[in-house]
């Protein structure tokens, strides 16, 4: 007498029942599909056979009945099988025929990051792809490098969403995006041109199901703290380092007192207590609708996001709304949609990362011998801080700034089948923003050189608006087994920005509140200021792609963009690429190897431009100045004059690129490894040529140089469901040689970043090394004696360094001209990673799922000279200088402490401010737990979730700052810690709710 099985199926990410699975009793013809919920029944002979479960797009599983009579089966997609179909530009493709170098992220993992910007969720899980965290005060932006900086410019890679290029991303919502894929070499992105040298990242939002409504919310609350505090002196240590500057000047100590002193403070103030906002909240919610018919979907979002940052509490938060509708509709041979996306965002903020009147520069150099308030309540005043080092708490509690921005980001779009196999897609889409900037700057004396005498406003507004249109066609057909596809079209994109401010003094009414322009009442005070901006680009271009029976694919690309930014002479540029592929796993000869499920190789070659310059580089701009004073009875006058010198035979940017990949997969997709070789040179680098400062203009913008990035790029992994267990591990590497290979002027290098009032030009680029290398002196150790000093001489016998003495730094001599100079300067560090690495862990058993992502970076330098201001006479130390050379303790890599520092140990940039950045961090950890159906059912939901997850849980590093992740303030001005704002350690507790 035969048994029933019954059971569901349902999709193991997200628990939504899967209509249609095959299910097979193995080895017969036994079978049936799943129902509209995901139900099945089929009757088997016993309870002893195998059932096997097939879906398209889902790894195949085979679960051994075992007399169980009910089954539930949770399949995981197979994102790595050849049918899966990934977005390229202007279209998708499947991804077996793809033959440009292409990673992909689905919604699943995004979610898993909970980021609160969207490139945040590319780090680590992305081989090429390197991501710096510029800081962690809430809504901060984040650097990212694909396959290396190829510029001293704007290195950002172009970022399209639906289908339009947009600046910057931070305005989605994350749970709005359904998926991202990073196009990174050059035979991928060539169909952007101008625009694609940095490589391009595709961001697709969600789309709308046919069926009944879903609706979706998803929420989480957590709070934030600092993962670590940087080991600075305390009151004690602090007097006995400073008396003893003091003393080996021979100068009179400056805390005789010291024992009376402590009696009194104890440790002193621990000023980074006083700033840190310990368990500072944060909140999101999103709230999603989707549905539809056949011939009608749609999906509409909202979300809320507010945080406040672990620094200065109160000046630094972050607040986002956001509200998406996506819509898609059928007409007969029409198919046309929407997506418009609007964000209001709210954020105040410190400045970051500044050695000067930064918050975290002032924790770091203040002394911790004063206290935070005066007994009568008061801010207290530091009798030993001078110039911009005054007490943070009274810094921070006069900081009323807060910026406003709405953006609405949209458009619609048509596509139209004119024949089976040719159709036409138009779309017009705009991209609009409106920045709301205010300030309001009470009177206030904090000592030093801080201070304002009236109280201020300012206000700013800004003016952005983009719009683009395309237009394609495209043609396709198969003949027996060659199957190709022709696609043609033009685009237009105009952008205009309008930007107006200023500022009033003496306000009637003293509050940030009421700090507009009209509540001013000094006329004489107030400044102005506007400006417009213009830039618009033409493009046509062509794609053609070939493959015969799946196993050998051609592609090539042609693009021509014409940009308002270049001369007449200049304004066009060509961009053409092309790639070829072959999947040798469907070769005759690879039959015997019955594991291997795909093995594919590529490679490529291709061109991309980049216009990431100012606007009208190539003509003279005129500047207005008053100043100007004529007659035996001089009168200013207002005179104009060219601001800038033109350059007429400015040139577009040109990347090129060689790329190489192989992909296989075996056991039936669940094991796989991706390799990619690359070669990529920039070629007529858009930069500002150095000019005599007598020529009393601006540096004229010019084509002066040539960058090479080679590197090696691993994707690994395993996926597979065993029983009730399911698990996905994967791996990510990237390896990267970045080096200046010409720059076009004479001394072939081109300055960066100073850092403090005496550490010029820390970063430099030159051929013949990687861009922003820190440039500085070589040292040799510690004099240990005077007979060392005077014995470090040159052939003259004179001595190289004659103001050092024991326990000074020994500078090397590189060049051998018997001096310490500029000359002897040398590369001493480098801020890019060798390579990063990425592991990701999910796994599910039964009701319960458990990721884990780990990040590291590794063989990247830190420029720490900016963390203490060494040009001050008192400002605090980390606790590394109690391992200063003494005397008594002359084993030591730390010179010894002075005021005066007449040998220059801490005022000239030096290896000895270099540190390791290297670091492992535990980016994201969470646990869930989906509740029982029949449970959740009698609330009248489909699924829910309950989940607690943590952020960056522990860092391992030797980095002995706040965060070991430092990002950019520009192409010459990375891996300089100026005192960063430290990344929080989150912890969060969520809910996924379906109905």
């Amino acid at each position: 007498m035969g048994q029933t099985v019954t059971g569901t199926v349902v999709d193991a990410e997200n628990n939504e029942p899967l209509i249609g699975v095959n299910i097979i009793l193995q080895g017969t013809a036994t079978g049936t599909t799943t129902d509209f919920d995901g139900n099945f029944s089929l009757s088997v002979p016993d309870l002893e056979g195998t059932l096997v479960f097939r879906y398209i797009g889902y790894v195949t599983q085979e679960i051994p009945l075992e007399g169980r009579t009910e089954l539930t089966v949770r399949m995981r997609e197979d994102t790595f099988m050849g049918s899966e179909l990934v977005v390229v530009a202007y279209g998708i493709q499947q991804r077996s025929l793809v033959t440009g170098a292409i990673s992909r992220i689905e919604s699943a993992q995004i979610q898993q990051a909970a980021p609160l910007r969207v490139e945040q969720a590319l780090q680590g899980r992305t081989a090429g792809v390197l991501v710096m965290q510029n800081s962690g005060q809430p809504g901060s932006g984040a650097t990212v490098r694909i396959r290396g900086i190829g510029t001293t410019g704007d290195a950002e890679p172009l970022y399209v969403v639906d289908g339009m290029p947009v600046s910057g991303i931070d305005f989605l919502n994350p749970a709005d995006i359904a998926s991202i894929e990073v196009l990174k070499d050059a035979s991928a992105t060539a169909i952007y041109g101008a625009r694609g040298a940095n490589g391009v990242v595709m961001v697709t939002t969600n789309s709308g199901r046919p069926g009944d409504i879903q609706v979706s919310y998803n929420a989480y609350v957590g709070f934030q703290n600092p993962w670590r505090e940087t080991d600075l002196l305390n009151a004690p240590d602090y007097m006995m380092i400073m008396n003893e500057s003091y003393a080996n000047d021979g100068r009179n100590i400056p805390f005789p007192d010291i024992d009376e002193r402590i009696e009194a403070i104890g440790n002193g103030t621990n000023w980074q207590e006083e700033v840190f906002y310990y368990n500072a909240p944060l909140t999101n919610h999103s709230l999603a609708f989707s549905g539809g018919s056949e011939t009608s979907t749609y999906v509409t979002s909202f979300s809320y996001r507010q945080q406040e940052g672990i620094v200065a509490r109160g000046a630094s938060n972050y607040e986002r709304f956001t509200a998406r509708i996506n819509s898609d509709h059928t007409a007969g041979r029409l198919n046309y949609g929407t997506r418009v996306n609007y964000t209001r965002r709210t954020n105040r903020g410190i400045d970051p990362n500044e050695e000067f009147g930064g918050v975290m520069a002032r924790v770091a150099n203040i002394d911790p011998v004063t206290p935070v308030r005066n007994e009568d309540g008061s801010f207290a005043q530091s009798p030993f801080a001078s110039q911009e080092v005054v007490n943070p708490v009274a810094a921070i509690d006069i900081i009323n700034s807060r910026q406003q921005e709405d953006r609405l980001v949209g458009g619609a779009f048509g596509r139209f089948r004119l024949m089976d196999n040719l159709h036409i897609r138009s779309s017009f889409d705009v991209d609009l923003g409106f920045i709301n900037n205010r300030a309001f700057t009470p009177e206030y004396d904090l000592g030093g050189n801080v201070s304002n005498a009236t109280t201020i406003a300012f206000q700013e507004q800004v003016r952005l608006v983009t719009w683009q249109t395309s237009h394609v066609v495209q043609y396709d057909n198969s003949i027996n087994l060659h199957d190709f596809s022709l696609l043609g079209g033009f685009e237009l994109r105009d952008s205009r920005s309008e930007f107006l401010g200023g500022t009033r003094s003496d306000l009637s009414m003293p509050s940030f509140r009421h700090a507009w322009l009209s509540t001013g009442t000094d006329p004489d005070s107030q400044t102005n200021y506007g400006g417009l901006g213009l830039e618009s680009i033409a493009s046509y271009f062509t794609r053609v792609n070939y493959n015969y029976d799946g196993r050998y694919i051609l592609e090539g690309v042609f693009r021509m963009d014409g940009s308002s930014k270049f001369g007449p002479d200049n304004r066009w540029a060509a961009f053409p690429a092309f790639s070829l592929g072959w999947v040798i796993s469907r070769e005759s000869f690879m039959s015997d190897f019955q594991n291997l499920s795909e093995l594919r190789l590529r490679g490529g070659w291709g061109q991309n431009g980049s216009d990431n310059i100012g606007q009208f580089g190539f003509t003279p701009l005129i500047t207005t100045h008053t100043g100007y004073a004529f007659g035996i009875d001089p009168v200013q006058v207002t005179g104009a004059y060219p601001g800038r010198i033109a350059n007429t035979n400015l040139k577009w940017e040109t990347s090129e690129q060689v790329s190489v990949g192989l992909e296989a997969s075996f056991y039936d997709f669940k094991y796989f490894i991706n390799l990619d070789y690359y070669q990529k040179q920039t070629k007529g680098l858009l930069l500002s040529a150095p000019i005599p400062a007598f020529i009393g203009n601006a540096a004229p913008i010019v084509n002066g140089g040539t960058v090479k990035n080679t590197g090696f790029e691993l994707e690994a992994g395993v996926r597979d469901i065993v029983g009730n267990l399911n698990y996905d591990l994967t791996l990510t590497g990237s390896y990267n040689v970045n080096e200046i290979t010409a720059i076009n002027n004479e001394e072939g290098r081109l300055f960066g970043a100073n850092v403090s009032t005496s550490m010029n030009s820390v970063a430099m680029a030159q051929v013949g090394f990687p861009i922003a290398f820190f440039w500085g002196f070589q040292t040799a150790g510690i004099f240990q004696t005077m007979e060392e000093i005077q014995n470090y001489v040159n052939a003259e016998g004179e001595m190289i360094q004659p103001n050092a003495q024991p326990g000074d730094l020994i500078f090397v001599d590189t060049n051998g001209d018997g001096q310490i100079t500029d000359e002897d300067r040398v590369k001493i560090g480098n801020p890019y990673p060798d390579f990063t690495l990425g592991f990701n862990i999910n796994l599910g058993w039964k009701n319960w799922d458990l990721n884990m992502f780990l990040y590291g970076a590794f063989g990247q330098d830190i420029y720490t000279g900016g963390t203490r201001r060494h040009d001050l006479n008192m400002p605090n130390w980390k606790g590394s200088v109690l391992d200063r050379w003494t005397p008594e303790n002359t084993n030591t890599s730390h010179p010894r402490v002075t005021i005066n520092d007449p040998n220059g140990n801490y005022a000239r940039p030096s290896d000895f401010f270099i540190e390791d950045g290297s670091f492992v961090r535990l980016r994201n950890a969470a646990i869930g737990y989906t509740l029982p159906v029949e449970l959740v059912n009698r609330i009248g939901a489909r699924r829910m979730r309950l989940y607690a997850s943590a952020q960056n849980l522990f860092t391992i590093t030797g980095y002995s700052g706040h965060d070991p992740e430092i990002g950019s303030r520009g192409a010459l001005d990375v891996g300089i810690d100026r005192n960063i704002y430290p990344q929080a350690r989150t912890y969060m507790f969520g809910v996924n709710l379906d109905f």
